[in-house]
């Protein structure tokens, strides 16, 4: 019986020290996941690319550049094609992104009448900051924005339109939890709490394991941001009559449609200017895909299909010359074509705003 007593209370004091330890070491490992996941994003090389680039449209879209702090770090961007009448469209990136990573859209709206602003998120591009932060980062980088506008004298009486994908997609619902007139919105892929979004990519990368870690990156991220982590894109919207555009894919399963998305607490929604348009095509449905037109897709078939076969014929080490004989032979515009019955909806919010 003595021998029993002691071997319990010997594992006992294992599980104890080996619990001090997870509890010692989990914020440090917590901490490094989220600077990995947070990393500083570059802009691509342009000869190495497929994505358009300012450098691909100069000639036809005028812009000047722009900055402005974000809490210690200066962001900048440029305001497209400042002279157009219809209103002024603020542009909020998706992770990984930058301020040239939607220029199709900002030709999309430039075209029909609008100014654009398109700026660097923290930690992106040559925004300032050593990283991206969070998930949170995009809304107080956009309050940042909207604060530059409001602060322009030339922007008065002028109606803000919002256009976010993913991290801006948040960004861009979550934005009216602060005091900006907004005449309307649109959000695409957006996710609506971060912390059910970080854990679902966390269960992606390393399993059921990821819900140990949970008190601690729930601390870890309420001390980076305060009462900013909690705020939801559901209740910002339900705080407001504005209209919103609220577009997801399907079949996403980086923002899951059905788990964290904005679009699965469609039954929360109670503001009645709230518009929903979800793409079931297929090859237009998932995260990155579905503002393209179906052309686009199909081309976008052939680019990868050449790609692949240069992968096979060089074992996975394509040389550089190799790579950029590649990229100049893809038709970037072709490649990058909207959808216009998509892209048209989000217009009608921004006119039907305004009526």
């Amino acid at each position: 019986m003595k021998t029993k007593k002691k071997a319990l209370k010997i594992t006992g004091i294992i599980l104890l020290v080996l619990l001090i330890l997870f509890c010692i070491a989990s914020p440090i490992v917590v901490q490094i996941l989220m600077n990995d996941t947070f990393s500083r994003t570059e802009p691509p090389e342009p000869e190495l690319t497929s994505q358009i680039l300012c450098e691909d449209i100069a000639d036809r879209y005028d812009r000047e550049p722009v900055s402005f702090l974000s809490g210690g770090n200066r962001l900048t961007g440029h305001l497209y094609c400042g002279n157009n009448p219809e209103g002024l469209v603020v542009i909020s990136h998706g992770l990984g992104g930058g301020e040239e990573s939607y220029l199709p859209e900002m030709m999309y709206f430039a075209d029909h009448g609008y100014q654009v602003l398109c700026y660097s998120n923290t930690g992106c591009w040559d925004s300032e900051g050593k990283n991206c932060v969070g998930l949170n980062q995009s809304v107080l980088d956009l309050d940042a924005a909207l604060t530059w506008v409001e602060g322009e004298s030339r922007f008065d009486g002028v109606p803000v339109f919002l256009f976010g994908h993913s991290w801006g997609g948040y960004a861009v619902t979550a934005i009216f939890h602060f005091d900006h007139d907004i005449a309307a919105s649109a959000s695409v892929a957006g996710f609506n709490k971060a912390m059910p979004m970080i854990m679902e990519w966390g269960e992606g990368m390393i399993g059921p394991l990821i819900y140990a870690e949970y008190p601690f990156i729930w601390l870890n991220q309420k001390l980076t941001f305060g009462d900013t982590f909690g705020l939801t894109a559901v209740d910002a919207i339900n705080s407001t009559d504005t209209p919103v555009l609220i577009l997801h894919g399907s079949g996403d399963t980086t923002v899951g449609y059905d788990t964290v998305s904005i679009i699965a607490g469609k039954d929360e929604i109670t503001n009645p200017n709230v518009r929903y348009l979800v793409c079931s095509e297929d090859r237009r449905d998932g995260h990155n895909n579905l503002l393209y037109s179906r052309a686009a897709m199909d081309y976008a078939d052939e680019i990868n299909e050449t790609g692949s076969r240069l992968d096979e014929q060089y074992d996975g080490d394509v040389p550089e010359e190799v790579l950029r004989d590649y990229y100049a032979s893809i038709d970037k515009f072709r490649g990058r074509e909207l959808d216009a019955e998509v892209m048209g909806s989000i217009l009608t919010l921004y006119r039907d705003s305004v009526k």
